[in-house]
């Protein structure tokens, strides 16, 4: 929370400076998208050696997977050199099991199976944005966070019959989970000017989770990255 703290004072630091040092800003309305590559972090949170034991299970089993993070954003433009951006975001981040044979004395049953872990939450970002350069492309960096909301926690189960066949059965709760986590956010990136007021963005992007999705003595933290690809419109 210090470090949260310290990254807002900073921002509104550079906010003032930004409004002193530019008098007309303009407010942009987007919209983002990023595929991203999301897995989890594990730690022995009580020191024992069975909660050791099963984070070295899970780290032989478990294996990052694909998601996605995409929104709106309004973007407040103090100067050519530094904006401040908010919105609402959508994502779906997690990790899933390796593929494992299943032993059953009747062939109907199916032989393999896997396990597919997605957590969904709406988030509210907090960024500041810097941007280099006069020309169309603009080297941009961001820094800030998200504030994400838990919507669903969803388990599938794929099964893989002898046949080739497969079946998947979902289970969706929240019980047990955090509602809310925290995300600390950095990117760099390129903005290209396409006209006066519409501009193209893509940022590689960092996101990773400080509060424990379950208060478990396993202390479990979600992260992402991804490539964020934007479009935007200036309003004024």
């Amino acid at each position: 929370m210090k470090q949260l703290l310290s990254l807002l004072l900073t921002f509104f630091s550079f906010t003032a400076f930004g409004q002193t040092t530019n008098q007309t800003n303009k407010i942009s309305i987007g919209y983002s998208f990023s595929p991203d590559y999301s897995f989890r972090t594990l730690k022995n949170g009580d020191g024992t050696s069975s909660a050791d034991l099963v984070i070295n299970t899970r780290d032989d089993i478990e294996k990052a997977k694909f998601g996605h993070t995409t929104g709106f954003n309004l973007t407040f433009n103090f100067s050519h050199l530094l904006a401040f951006e908010t919105g609402i975001q959508y994502s779906n981040k997690g990790y899933r099991t390796k593929e494992q044979d299943l032993i059953y004395s009747q062939t109907s049953l199916p032989n393999k199976g896997s396990t597919d872990y997605s957590y969904q939450y709406i988030g509210i970002p907090l960024k500041a944005r810097f941007a280099f350069g006069k020309s169309k492309v603009h080297f941009i960096s961001s820094a800030g966070f998200m504030t994400n909301f838990l919507i669903n926690v969803k388990q599938t189960n794929i099964y893989t019959f002898s046949d080739g066949k497969t079946e998947k059965i979902n289970h969706s709760s929240t019980s047990g989970f955090s509602k809310v986590d925290i995300s600390p956010i950095v990117s760099i990136g390129v903005d290209y000017k396409l006209t006066d007021k519409i501009h193209l963005s893509a940022e590689p992007t960092f996101r990773f989770g400080i509060i424990k999705i379950k208060n478990t003595p396993v202390e479990e933290k979600l992260w992402n990255a991804g490539l964020v690809f934007g479009l935007s419109y200036e309003l004024k």
